[in-house]
């Protein structure tokens, strides 16, 4: 049972927006307005999710963590943010060890998508319940919003390596290489 990819328009239009999401972030990195800037690089994230289950519909099915509605599942420019990471982590695209809200974060034991968590949870500070919730009587700085650039780029990485294995081994595959 598949769902709803993106045609080539709308891949496009995601590729577009990654790169507009970034460049506002660094501009709101510049204005001091670290809390939009950390919105900028999560909705980025999500983007860049999006594009790598486009890409690999099939492994995003067999994690089992598809989203449905009514027994169908929903089409990808639906998904949330929270789905798209238990996809990708599933998938192995971006690899933890730590399951959100069950253990304390452990540094040590860590992984790219771990630190992706984080870019939701501080993302998600846009909603005053949240915030009120999770960071009453703080401030996201500069120092966060630096961190969610780290995270995101660490995550681009990791997606582009996954991407340039699958091409590497169906290559062989072929005989090209």
């Amino acid at each position: 049972m598949g769902f709803e990819t993106l045609d080539e328009k709308a891949e496009r239009e995601l590729f577009r927006l990654y790169r507009y999401y970034w460049r506002e972030a660094g501009r709101c990195r510049d204005a001091k307005a670290y809390l939009a800037g950390c919105v900028m690089l999560g909705a980025a994230l999500e983007t860049l999710l999006m594009l790598i289950v486009n890409v690999y519909p099939e492994e995003a099915v067999a994690t089992g963590r598809m989203p449905m509605y009514r027994g169908t599942p929903k089409p990808l420019l639906t998904w949330r943010l929270q789905t798209l990471l238990a996809v990708a982590k599933g998938a192995g695209w971006l690899p933890s060890t730590l399951n959100v809200g069950e253990h304390e974060w452990s540094k040590r034991r860590a992984r790219v998508g771990d630190y992706a968590e984080i870019t939701r949870m501080i993302r998600n500070l846009a909603h005053p319940a949240r915030y009120h919730l999770d960071h009453s009587r703080k401030r996201v700085t500069a120092r966060y919003l630096q961190h969610q650039f780290e995270i995101v780029l660490a995550c681009q990485e990791w997606l582009e390596k996954y991407n340039m294995d699958r091409l590497t081994e169906h290559m062989r595959q072929e005989g090209l290489m």
